[in-house]
């Protein structure tokens, strides 16, 4: 369904009907520095095509912004272009991504949104800034995708901080899982360079030529944001390699403690029980037996023996 649709003229908003005619009528009527800005939010087939018709979109991009799975990318047709980007949004280790599509025409902008965080604010913040609607289509073209890669930048800072915390879990002295979370945040990082490194070789194109010589500056400016988002997945991907791989030798670390305190017990009990079995022997004649302090003694010996064994592991590490 359309959520928002106005016309600019010379940067003010004016709000415009949403059936087909009525959009004909608003782009046949448009002047120089005037556009219209169409908002869709998870349309239905019908309702997309009366949009399309109304501003003779491209069948193949209609068909690509219908279905929710494109790849980020960037393509021209004769009058029209077409960018399909992804959002992001991060909550409690979990990377979510939905499909926006925008179609760029010389007196329109359409945003085809499917699921996601409304795009009012990229709205909005482009309408607040003034004079900047007065640039046509390209400056709320500009304004979706820098509220687009802004959110990007917010989610790995998030990312940044979960990696911390898991990075001070692995090295704690208090034995922890780990290895399930940090896999998890490795399959969100995937997900999320999936959402962003595809977009920078689009938008190092509107940086350079794609857009107007008075409208590159601005996109340079997300090319930078963008640069320091994939920056910081390969970062966050770096470190969560090396936090498993830390992980993995501390559990190696743990097992070989626990095999030496188990020798260690093993080695104390055997003296015992190798006496023990010695004087269990049914023997007639055994050193000892027929004298009162034997069993005293023997009892010593053991204690002396287990207590000396003991101390030895104890000054060598093992317990």
């Amino acid at each position: 369904m359309i959520v928002d649709c106005a016309t600019y003229r010379d940067g003010v908003r004016q709000d415009t009907a949403h059936d087909e005619q009525s959009l004909r009528e608003a782009l046949d009527a448009l002047e120089d520095h005037e556009f219209i800005w169409i908002g869709m939010a998870n349309p239905r087939v019908d309702e997309l095509s009366r949009v399309a018709s109304a501003l003779s979109l491209h069948p193949l991009a209609v068909e690509d912004a219908l279905e929710a799975h494109q790849r980020p990318k960037v393509e021209r047709y004769s009058d029209h272009l077409f960018a399909s980007l992804r959002s992001v949004t991060y909550s409690d280790d979990d990377i979510r991504t939905h499909e926006v599509n925008v179609f760029l025409g010389e007196r329109f902008l359409l945003t085809v949104r499917h699921g996601g965080e409304s795009l009012r604010e990229a709205r909005r913040r482009a309408e607040s800034v003034d004079g900047a609607m007065s640039h046509g289509p390209t400056a709320a073209f500009h304004a979706v995708i820098d509220t687009i890669v802004d959110h990007y930048e917010d989610v790995a800072r998030e990312l940044e901080q979960d990696v911390e915390e898991v990075e001070t879990s692995v090295f704690s002295t208090e034995r922890t899982s780990d290895s399930t979370r940090i896999y998890r945040l490795k399959r969100e990082t995937l997900e999320f360079r999936r959402a962003v490194l595809p977009l920078r070789e689009p938008v190092h194109r509107f940086a350079t030529v794609a857009v107007p010589e008075e409208a590159r500056p601005y996109f340079r400016d997300i090319a930078d944001h963008l640069a320091r988002a994939s920056e910081a997945i390969d970062a966050i991907d770096h470190l969560l390699d090396n936090a498993l791989n830390a992980h993995l030798a501390q559990l190696s670390v743990q097992q070989n403690e626990d095999m030496r305190k188990l020798t260690a017990g093993a080695t104390i009990f055997a003296v015992p029980t190798a006496i023990a079995g010695i004087y269990g022997m049914n023997f007639r004649y055994m050193p000892e037996l027929s004298w009162h302090l034997g069993y005293p003694l023997c009892l010593a010996v053991i204690g002396s023996l287990c207590l000396y064994i003991y101390w030895r592991f104890k000054r060598s590490g093992w317990l």
